[in-house]
C-alpha cells in the first residue's frame, strides 16, 4: 500500500501542469448521510468540501459521525466514533465528457465502544477507546451520461496503521445535477478484499 501511495504522489506531482481539465466541477461542499451493513457503523453522516488548486489538482476533505448498536444474548453494545480525513486528488480530461483520476489520502478517526451487561458481564476491552490513522490512494474516472447525469467509478486501496493488511474496495457515485450549482446523488461502495462489507450513501452538493 505505501508503494502505491508513493507511486500516486509521484504521478500528482508530474502531472500537476497537464493541459486544464474542466469538464467537471472540484469546488463543491456538501452533506451525505450514509448506512452500513456493519452493526457498529449502521448510521453515518459526513460534511464534505473539496477545493480547486489548479486545473489539475484539488484537495477534498470533510468531518464525520457514525453510531452503531447491536445485542448479543448477554449484552447490549453501542460504539460511536469521530473523525476526519484530507485527500489530494488529481484529475485531467482524456476526452471532452470523460475525467481520469487519481487520489491519495488521510484518514483519522476515534471509536468509543460501550457495553451494557444483561445477565453476563463486560470486559474492558468492551467499554474502550480505539485511535486509528488510515491511509488510502484510489484510481478511477468520472464519465458525463447526459448534461445533468454523472457517474463515477474508483478502486481503492486502504491500510489501516495497525492492520497486518490491507483492503481493497470498489466504489460506484451517480449524480443528477437538479440545478445550476446543487446535486444530488448516490454513493455505494464494497470491499473487494477481506470481510464482506458495504456502504450505501445520500448526498447533496453545492458547487461554488
Amino acid at each position: 500500500m505505501k508503494k502505491q501511495i508513493s507511486i500516486i504522489v509521484f504521478i500528482l506531482i508530474l502531472f500537476g501542469d497537464l493541459a486544464t481539465a474542466e469538464n467537471f466541477s472540484y469546488d463543491y461542499v456538501g452533506v451525505q448521510l450514509a448506512t452500513t451493513d456493519s452493526d457498529a457503523t449502521e448510521k453515518e453522516i459526513y460534511l464534505l468540501a473539496s477545493k480547486s488548486i489548479n486545473n489539475n489538482i484539488s484537495l477534498r476533505g470533510g468531518l464525520y459521525y457514525y453510531a452503531g448498536d447491536w445485542t448479543t444474548s448477554n449484552k447490549s453494545k453501542e460504539q460511536i466514533g469521530k473523525g476526519f480525513y484530507i485527500d489530494s486528488v488529481f484529475n485531467v480530461g482524456i476526452t471532452s465528457t470523460t475525467d481520469f483520476v487519481v487520489s491519495t489520502g488521510y484518514s483519522y478517526f476515534s471509536a468509543e465502544s460501550i457495553c451494557t451487561p444483561i445477565s453476563g458481564v463486560c470486559t474492558s476491552s468492551s467499554n474502550a477507546t480505539n485511535d486509528t490513522n488510515i491511509y488510502s490512494a484510489t484510481i478511477g474516472i468520472k464519465q458525463k451520461l447526459t448534461d445533468s447525469i454523472e457517474i463515477e467509478a474508483h478502486y481503492r486501496g486502504i491500510e489501516f496503521e495497525e492492520g497486518t493488511s490491507s483492503v481493497t474496495q470498489g466504489n460506484l457515485i451517480l449524480m443528477d445535477r437538479l440545478s445550476d450549482n446543487i446535486s444530488f446523488g448516490i454513493d455505494y461502495s464494497w470491499n473487494i478484499t477481506r470481510n464482506d462489507f458495504n456502504r450505501s450513501g445520500l448526498f447533496i452538493r453545492r458547487e461554488f
